[in-house]
């Protein structure tokens, strides 16, 4: 996966025999006093995203934003960048239910409605990068507007899925056992999804919580859209409307690293960068440059931060990684309930007080 999207994200660069002298060139004339915003950024973002799990959270418990949850936040993240498929979202599921002793498939609920507010934060930003920048090619300006009416409408789903989460639940079930080419297994495995979703959906009845979650959503991927408008201005990639550009850029860039891909979305990200400015910019040495600043700019401190935390459990990298793939809380998701007793698999393997303390 990393290779194929690399040699798509570089085709153009591969014909020209300066192409790596250029690359050079733009890593040396860049503006590396971005850096700091950069990853105060960076610091604002996982920070967010923690004090939202801690909304999302309420029908499980009350927890520490710092202390509780941000320790399995970054080893979650840490994890998706060494393992494939996102299996990094299981990682932080298991090892926080492990640690505090609740329902896998509670916590599980809450990472199925992260999910859900990205992406509508993710498509309100590249919803709006769509509509008000001017692309230079009439297809690609009605193909814009067609994503984004499509990104609308998915946004009005989302909020339909919060507001009347049963009926909705109940219509998507009969629709799909209606679907004849759709396999039970799947079918099971989607209403499981929706299900546990609507478990965590129980606290967000309250208007307030839900402006809280919605607000922070938004917060978190405007910084992050604000990274990647630091990563252009860094190679000196001069674009009008820069910052909506940038939204757009940062869009594809997370509905594609969404799919399940190489562990830390290497190739993927390069790819997304170089299909959304080429319509910009014939400098797809400084694209390339700054793709990469932004990937390993990010990628590198929440590796070693995670792996950090990751090392005060006390468990091992193979123990982890067998329970992500193999303890999947899905399977119990018909029976648990919000703050019920965690799986016999989860509870046989937690450890005494110490290892909270640890942690903590």
């Amino acid at each position: 996966m990393s290779v194929v999207c690399l040699v798509w994200a570089a085709s153009g660069l591969i014909r020209d025999e300066d192409a790596v002298a250029r690359v050079q060139e733009a890593f040396a004339k860049a503006d590396y006093r971005s850096l700091l915003p950069f990853w105060g950024g960076l610091v604002g973002f996982y920070l967010i995203k923690a004090w939202r799990w801690r909304l999302l959270l309420r029908p499980v418990g009350d927890y520490h934003t710092v202390r509780d949850l941000v320790p399995p936040t970054m080893i979650g993240f840490a994890f998706n960048n060494l393992l494939p498929a996102h299996l990094g979202d299981f990682v932080r599921v298991y090892l926080f239910a492990r640690r505090v002793r609740a329902s896998a498939t509670a916590v599980l609920s809450t990472v199925v409605l992260e999910r859900v507010f990205d992406v509508v934060a993710i498509l309100l930003l590249l919803g709006t990068g769509l509509l008000f920048v001017e692309l230079p090619e009439a297809n690609v300006r009605r193909a814009a507007v067609v994503f984004a009416a499509a990104a609308g409408a998915f946004v009005v789903v989302a909020f339909a899925y919060v507001i009347w989460t049963q009926p909705f639940v109940a219509i998507v079930e009969a629709v799909l056992a209606r679907l004849p080419l759709v396999p039970a297994g799947l079918r099971r495995k989607v209403a499981a999804m929706l299900e546990a979703g609507a478990a965590g959906l129980a606290s967000l009845k309250q208007p307030q919580l839900l402006a809280g979650i919605l607000a922070s959503s938004l917060a978190q991927w405007v910084l992050n859209g604000s990274m990647v408008y630091l990563s252009l201005w860094s190679f000196n990639i001069q674009v009008s409307n820069g910052l909506l550009v940038s939204c757009i850029v940062l869009g594809v860039t997370a509905l594609g690293v969404a799919v399940p891909s190489s562990p830390g979305y290497f190739g993927v990200i390069q790819l997304c960068f170089m299909t959304v400015l080429k319509l910009f910019t014939d400098d797809e040495a400084s694209v390339f440059a700054a793709s990469i600043y932004f990937h390993l700019a990010q990628y590198i401190p929440v590796t070693l931060v995670g792996l950090y935390y990751f090392n005060t459990t006390g468990l091992t990298f193979a123990e982890v990684e067998n329970a992500a793939e193999t303890e999947t809380p899905l399977a119990d998701a018909d029976d648990a309930s919000v703050g019920s007793t965690p799986p016999k698999s989860l509870a046989s393997t937690s450890t005494p007080a110490d290892s909270v303390t640890r942690m903590e």
